[in-house]
């Protein structure tokens, strides 16, 4: 089995769902020219990239529901006189399902194809990760929940309180700091699919369980300078250990319990399916490493 978890602005141990996700970098290339003495020689690798950005806004309304589509133009010239002869844009595919990922980036590269046409640009994409949903397993997050609630919530001393409702006071938010201390009621049907995460190729190989802390101040918001600013102090330090002291003691539980590691291994292979043979979404490309750059 697999143990995780995440920070988070609460403690919970339920099965959670996740969104499956392939993302790439799309490169156009065109002809650099004076955008006023000569713009008919030019052919603008940003065209390309808007042409593509228009026509994947105009898609958002024939893709599922539940899609999820970002994008952020990562380079698209140096000044506003010169037709760009370069411009990239970083996309994200994201759904509840990954065979929906997988169609909806195949029509995202058409999309691309279609934008170079266009513009007399030319195309390449680079894949830069592939993300399977998360497949829970009530039979391990049980064990966890019960070792959550054993090991309870974080408690915010005076000064953490302090600094706790300056954090909430800055996105004007509804919590208090006591509630970083409770524990969420179990629940064995998960939530909607939010959020994306590499264990999710792992849980469809492995019986998997994870669990949120809260490392950050109530009412957080992921990716803010707010649960930067908590996870670098001690209210940070205060959840992670509520993690490592969870996951240690489900650990030493389920080292100990091999009739329930053998459930869970049934509920795996009930959930999966015995056709399901496993394909990663970032195809046989070696891991980028230095996606940033």
């Amino acid at each position: 089995a697999v143990l995780h978890w995440h920070p988070a602005d609460l403690n919970a141990a339920s099965p959670w769902l996740s969104l499956a996700n392939k993302s790439a970098k799309f490169r156009f290339y065109g002809i650099s020219s004076h955008a006023a003495v000569s713009p008919e020689r030019g052919r603008s690798a940003l065209d390309g990239v808007e042409a593509m950005d228009m026509m994947a806004n105009m898609m958002r309304e024939h893709v599922p529901e539940e899609t999820r589509i970002h994008y952020v133009i990562t380079k698209g010239g140096m000044a506003p006189n010169v037709v760009p002869d370069f411009a990239e844009v970083f996309y994200y595919v994201r759904h509840p399902e990954m065979e929906q990922v997988k169609s909806i980036f195949n029509r995202l590269v058409k999309i691309a194809e279609g934008a170079a046409i266009g513009t007399e640009t030319k195309m390449e994409f680079e894949v830069i990760h592939g993300l399977y949903n998360l497949l829970p397993i009530n039979t391990l997050s049980e064990v966890m929940q019960r070792n959550l609630e054993y090991v309870g919530g974080v408690s915010y001393t005076d000064k953490e309180k302090s600094f706790a409702k300056e954090i909430i006071a800055s996105y004007q938010g509804k919590k208090t700091p006591e509630s970083a201390n409770k524990v969420l009621p179990y629940s064995a049907t998960p939530g909607k699919a939010r959020g994306s995460t590499d264990v999710g190729d792992v849980s469809w190989m492995v019986p998997t369980a994870g669990m949120a802390a809260a490392t950050w101040v109530p009412g957080t918001s992921a990716h803010s300078w707010q649960a930067v600013a908590a996870g670098g102090m001690s209210i940070g330090e205060k959840g992670m250990m509520v993690a490592a002291k969870t996951i240690a003691l489900t650990a030493i539980e389920l080292y100990n319990s091999p009739k329930v590691l053998e459930s869970a291994k049934k509920e795996l292979e009930t959930k999966r399916g015995d056709d399901f043979t496993y394909e990663a979404l970032l195809g046989d490309r070696e891991p980028p490493l230095d996606y940033r750059k």
